[in-house]
């Protein structure tokens, strides 16, 4: 199919490459975005090579980015020993792109200046919000009463959908996983000053510091002039103002954050000193939609508001690229917009829920206490193979994950690509020693994240 008119509720980096993948393709896109202007707001965001590879085929302009080149994932415990090291120095000749390390508002600036490139296809509605759907006809009223009329509707409106529970067929809300998460910058300058952190700006790896009930992740931003950390910990261990409970996110300062670490290893404790205020984040996911696609064929769901996850794998931003990819092929290979949705769905699916299930997995084996179920974590750590609880030390996991290349539709080869094979789950850490099954954060979630 060619020609189409394609109206993109939502101008996040979902909404964003489904028009730029479209419009590429020949199709008309028209993107509804509530806000009336994009703002540097955000932190670090990583950019792996099965989403990178993407927006690199469709026009967008990395190298217009300061940014890092990932040298790796290290893991290390909070006494800042490391436990294992995964390289990534073979990431572009083995998947045939980078792994970036970029600031989220200069990631969107790029997709945004992307959209010029296509400018009799692609029109960005800011300042317009969607109150209302037509699903039959497909069509669109925004908050100013005007319809919008096309031949599909993608909704990329996020883990707060107004359209989900309407195109899922039953209600179902993000519930909360046990975790908070502090998304802080800090300049790079005092680390590059101290010999005992220096090296953490000048080698861009992205290092994990694993502890009780929490870990941190940093990594260098902006051609080493910031330095990103992601802190995530239980509820139970959050010591400041707790994030309301229809709340999504808070203000905080360091205060909280020096107390909270104060018998963690230096370079933790360095970053939380130089912090200053900061957002924490409630970290919420939901199960599996029954479905992504309304029942008439012609609306669909998009990134994180069909399968939000946790940060834990950092595929997030990746898997709604990895959606408009899918989507623009299916357009391509079917007659029908109805049978293009339901292949998009088909395939998308169970990868999304897959990658979701794993970041519980390891959201778990992150946050253990000292004792035997730790040791045999650090032990399983070293080996390459499915019992390994890090997702990217089993090479065929990472295969699976950076490998795969969501323009090919599975369907194509009769599902015979080593991508639809999906790998085995990895193992959950014994039931006694989880830190969110014996206590009264995340229980019933992580109950039925287990049994499903």
């Amino acid at each position: 199919m060619k020609n189409l008119n394609v109206l993109v509720v939502g101008a996040g980096i979902g909404g964003l490459q489904t028009a730029l993948a479209l419009a590429k393709d020949g199709h008309n896109v028209t993107i509804f975005e509530s806000v009336k202007q994009f703002m540097e707001v955000g932190a670090g965001i990583r950019v792996p090579p099965n989403s990178s590879r993407l927006g690199l085929s469709w026009g967008v302009d990395f190298d217009s980015i300061k940014k890092e080149i990932s040298m790796g994932n290290l893991f290390a415990d909070y006494r800042d020993k490391t436990l294992v090291e995964i390289p990534f120095h073979d990431v572009q000749r083995r998947y045939g792109a980078p792994y970036y390390f970029v600031h989220r508002a200069d990631f969107i600036d790029a997709l945004v200046q992307a959209l010029d490139k296509y400018p009799d296809k692609i029109k960005l509605r800011m300042n317009t919000k969607v109150v209302e759907y037509d699903f039959d006809e497909p069509a669109l009223k925004t908050a100013d009463d005007v319809w919008y009329h096309g031949d599909l509707i993608i909704c990329a409106d996020g883990i707060k959908s107004a359209v989900r529970n309407e195109i899922n067929g039953t209600r179902i809300d993000p519930v909360d996983t046990g975790d908070v998460a502090y998304r802080i910058l800090v300049p790079a300058k005092p680390l590059l000053e101290d010999p005992l952190t220096s090296h953490l700006v000048n080698n861009p790896w992205a290092v994990h510091w694993m502890g009780p009930e929490g870990h941190a992740v940093g990594y260098p931003l902006r051609g080493g002039e910031l330095y990103n950390i992601i802190i995530d910990i239980t509820h139970s261990t959050d010591l400041g103002v707790p994030v309301g409970e229809d709340e999504w996110k808070s203000q905080a300062d360091n205060t909280e954050l020096v107390k909270r670490f104060e018998d963690w290893c230096y370079p933790v404790r360095k970053l939380c000193g130089l912090t200053g205020q900061y957002l924490k984040w409630k970290l919420a996911d939901f199960d599996q939609l029954d479905r992504w696609v309304h029942p008439s064929g012609k609306v669909a769901l998009l990134g994180d508001s069909s399968h939000p996850m946790m940060p834990y794998l950092a595929q997030g931003a990746a898997q709604a690229t990895e959606d408009a990819a899918t989507l623009q092929a299916a357009l391509s290979h079917h007659q029908d917009v109805p049978g293009a949705l339901r292949a998009y769905e088909k395939q998308r699916k169970p990868r999304a829920a897959y990658i979701a299930k794993n970041t519980r997995v390891i959201q778990e084996w992150l946050h253990l206490y000292d004792g035997p179920e730790r040791d045999r974590r650090d032990e399983l750590m070293k080996h390459d193979n499915p019992q390994n609880p890090i997702f990217w030390a089993d090479t065929n996991r990472k295969d699976w994950l950076f490998g795969h290349d969501a323009r090919k539709l599975l369907d194509d080869d009769g599902g015979d690509d080593a991508a639809s094979k999906i790998p085995d789950l990895p193992p959950y850490p014994a039931r006694e020693a989880s830190v969110y099954l014996n206590n009264d954060n995340g229980n019933k979630s992580h109950a039925n994240a287990r049994l499903n």
